[in-house]
């Protein structure tokens, strides 16, 4: 059984000096993620507090990260009890400190329970188990070691910590209510994850950038059609010797098929409707981590990496799939000039629609619509631009 891990933010100024305390703690099963102001572990705290399965503080450090020695002041760990206090998940604080005026203080015992003296061993164990004891409580600490192979693969050489945060929303899901967002959660994982396929060059840079092609990053993976027909998209072909294996590629084509924008999502949220139960929807996330669970264990292996060629599109006999679409709607519509702006579903970047595509489609403010993006040279303003190229209207 693989040993269960503790993540803690800890905040102590002379915290670079103390391996030994860092040392004693890993062999405890506790990673201590450690800062030595206020400023700089509670700015970290509050921007991924779901990581963290407890916080240790010192009974003085500094408020910023330049200040000079000799201003640390126990201010400062009240300040930070203050901030905590604030945050969405509640954590039990506890205290490590060297001075003796702090932690014989009758004040600063009632304001902190749990302090413990540095320079005792008998309380350097109680701490460890404390905190142990402590985060075990946690129901973000319990979701990740129930899976915590999955939860593995959300650190910055795989999928990053914010996937982590995604998936933990995610495995707190117990009802039928506003599954439409899981479900597009759902999706932003994959995204994540085909952004990772190309950070380790085994997609490439074109199904990425400048926006995730979801449907042709599966289908290049995967390499072959249920029929062992060769796929090619945006002009790869991607070599045998690294595609996907057919579960893994299956796993990847039903999350895409539920979770994608369009007419089947219709359906499915007509489903969800229907029947009122999380069942589809879990059956989409746990396959998700079952694909997650796999390519952590693929990316270790070292696969072959740029494993594809660049086709001659006019000579294979191999036709091409069509290009994705994504999904969106008509905004901003100019009646003057006839022109108009796209906005898609998932993210942020609005992309203007030329008068022909407008008038051609008969398009006004609302429509729904599935497009191509092109890059284009502006010879106008100089620089490379982007607008839409295809529509189709839903």
């Amino acid at each position: 059984m693989e040993e269960l891990v503790y993540n803690v933010l800890w905040i102590d100024d002379e915290h670079e000096a103390l391996s030994g305390t860092k040392g004693r703690a890993k062999r405890n099963n506790i990673n201590l993620v450690s800062f030595k102001s206020l400023d700089g572990g509670m700015s970290e705290l509050e921007r991924n507090f779901p990581f963290y399965d407890g916080v240790l503080l010192d009974a003085k450090f500094f408020i910023n990260e330049d200040d000079a020695a000799g201003t640390e002041d126990t201010s400062a760990s009240f300040r930070a009890k203050e901030r905590i206090l604030q945050l969405p998940k509640k954590f039990e604080i506890f205290v490590l400190t060297g001075q003796a005026e702090a932690y014989g203080d009758k004040t600063f015992k009632k304001v902190f329970i749990n302090v413990y003296d540095k320079g005792n061993d008998d309380d350097m164990i109680r701490l460890f188990h404390d905190m142990k004891t402590a985060a075990d409580g946690q129901l973000d600490t319990q979701i990740r070691h129930s899976y915590k192979r999955v939860f593995d693969v959300c650190t910055e050489r795989y999928l990053g910590e914010v996937t982590g945060q995604d998936l933990l929303s995610l495995l707190k899901v117990t009802e039928e209510l506003n599954l439409g967002n899981s479900f597009n959660s759902v999706r932003k994982v994959m995204e994540d994850l085909f952004v990772a396929f190309h950070k380790y060059n085994l997609l490439p840079t074109e199904f990425v950038s400048p926006s995730i092609a979801m449907n042709e990053c599966s289908r290049f993976l995967a390499g072959k059609s249920d029929k062992d027909k060769y796929f090619i998209e945006k002009g790869y072909e991607h070599s045998e010797e690294t595609h996907l294996p057919r579960q893994i590629a299956y796993c990847i084509r039903v999350i895409l098929h539920v979770t994608q924008s369009g007419s089947h999502r219709s359906d499915v949220d007509m489903h969800v409707k229907l029947v009122k139960t999380p069942y589809l929807f879990r059956s989409i996330l746990f396959q998700l981590m079952d694909v997650l669970v796999w390519f952590k264990m693929y990316v270790d292996a070292s696969p072959q990496a740029n494993n594809w060629r660049l086709m001659d599109r006019e000579k294979t006999n191999i036709a091409e799939t069509v290009t994705d679409l994504i999904p969106g709607k008509v905004i901003n519509f100019n009646s003057d000039k006839g022109f108009a702006f796209f906005k898609p579903d998932f993210g942020d970047n609005n992309t203007y629609i030329p008068p022909h595509l407008v008038s051609h489609n008969s398009l006004v403010n609302g429509s729904t619509i599935l497009v191509e993006i092109e890059e284009y040279d502006d010879d106008r303003n100089g620089g490379a631009k982007t607008r839409v190229k295809r529509i189709e209207v839903r």
